[in-house]
């Protein structure tokens, strides 16, 4: 079975995430083919917009292979770089792509699932969708342009989201940034079908489209403002600890279980996009850090203790915030030299 496929469907080039098994995580062989298919659609006049989906009921796209990440980056750390070199340069690709590009995020749609519909035109979720950007625990930070996204978020809502790496529910990725539009299970489906006969995504929104339910982002946004009102994330840590509400305590067990290398470079990465007036900046600067990240220990013991082994305790260098100095922290958005990430 293809775990990619692609097809024109009326004038609607359809991408189909194929690997219901794996959540649909992007291989090399997706990100190149999506890739492909939209440089072939780009000036195609027969093409008038793009609809990528999922397959399967649980996911639209879980993230990336990490699992092949953790086989091989250890061993080929530079081999393993280019996977992201392709991916990032395929989420600028869509970014920028002219026509529509319709992403129906069904299910888990997380990390690298975000880089391939969250930059498109029309990012539409339905009942029972969860969008995250989950890296900072796993010893990573939130990439394939989620720097970007999250940096346009309410104040501080994006960082709080980025950081813990907290679930969002329909509203919440609409009110994020991450997602347009809510269409309920009953006629989500439809979407495409219309698509197909000939409609077009505004006017079948206008139609199908609702208001969902209020999600912990809309309601909470001024506490977390309040939180990260801050110039450095010990203070931060400080300002919800003295929250005693429920929502706080809930918060700070999701921050004191990520990556402490991690959150601190998030932290300061985000404030870096603030300058930045594209999403190729963003990438750029994560790039950075995945490149350091696949010569540390950080990432690797994540995955293993999330993935591989599954213990859930993995054992983080330095352990703890405190440890995390600036130096530490700049080092792992130095310069690559003729390594760095190109458009």
């Amino acid at each position: 079975m293809d775990d990619l496929i692609v097809q024109i469907q009326g004038n609607v080039g359809v991408i189909t995430l194929n690997r219901p098994k794996a959540l649909n995580a992007l291989s090399q062989t997706m990100v190149d083919g999506i890739a492909d298919a939209l440089a072939s659609w780009a000036d195609n006049e027969s093409v008038r917009c793009v609809l990528i989906e999922g397959a399967g009921e649980r996911a639209f796209c879980a993230g990336g292979d990490i699992q092949a990440i953790y086989e091989n980056g250890p061993k080929d750390p530079d081999g393993s770089l280019e996977f992201w070199r392709d991916e990032y340069r395929l989420n600028a690709m869509i970014a920028n792509f002219k026509k529509p590009y319709i992403a129906l995020m069904h299910g888990f749609t997380m990390g690298g699932g975000v880089g391939v519909s969250a930059h498109g035109s029309h990012r539409i979720v339905t009942d029972g969708s969860v969008i995250s950007m989950p890296e900072v625990g796993i010893g990573f930070l939130p990439d394939v342009g989620g720097t970007w996204l999250l940096h346009n978020a309410p104040k501080g809502v994006g960082a709080y989201y980025g950081i813990s790496g907290a679930r969002m529910g329909p509203d919440d990725a609409i009110f994020l940034g991450f997602a347009d539009a809510y269409v309920p299970n009953g006629k989500f489906a439809t979407i495409k079908t219309r698509l197909i006969a000939g409609e077009e995504i505004d006017a079948i929104l206008a139609d199908v489209s609702e208001t969902p339910n209020e999600g912990d982002a809309r309601w909470h946004q001024n506490d977390i403002a309040r939180w990260f009102d801050a110039d450095g994330f010990d203070q931060v840590m400080t300002n919800i600890e003295a929250d005693g509400s429920e929502f706080a305590q809930g918060a700070l067990k999701l921050l004191k279980r990520q990556c402490p290398l991690s959150v601190k470079s998030t932290f300061h990465a985000l404030r870096e996009v603030k300058n930045y007036t594209c999403v190729e900046q963003s990438l750029q600067l994560e790039f950075r850090f995945c490149a350091w990240s696949l010569r540390g220990k950080n990432f690797y013991e994540g995955i293993r203790a999330a993935v591989i082994d599954k213990d859930r305790n993995p054992k983080w260098e330095p352990a703890t915030l405190a440890e995390v100095t600036d130096k530490m922290v700049q080092d792992m958005f130095a310069p690559l030299g003729d390594k760095e990430l190109v458009f």
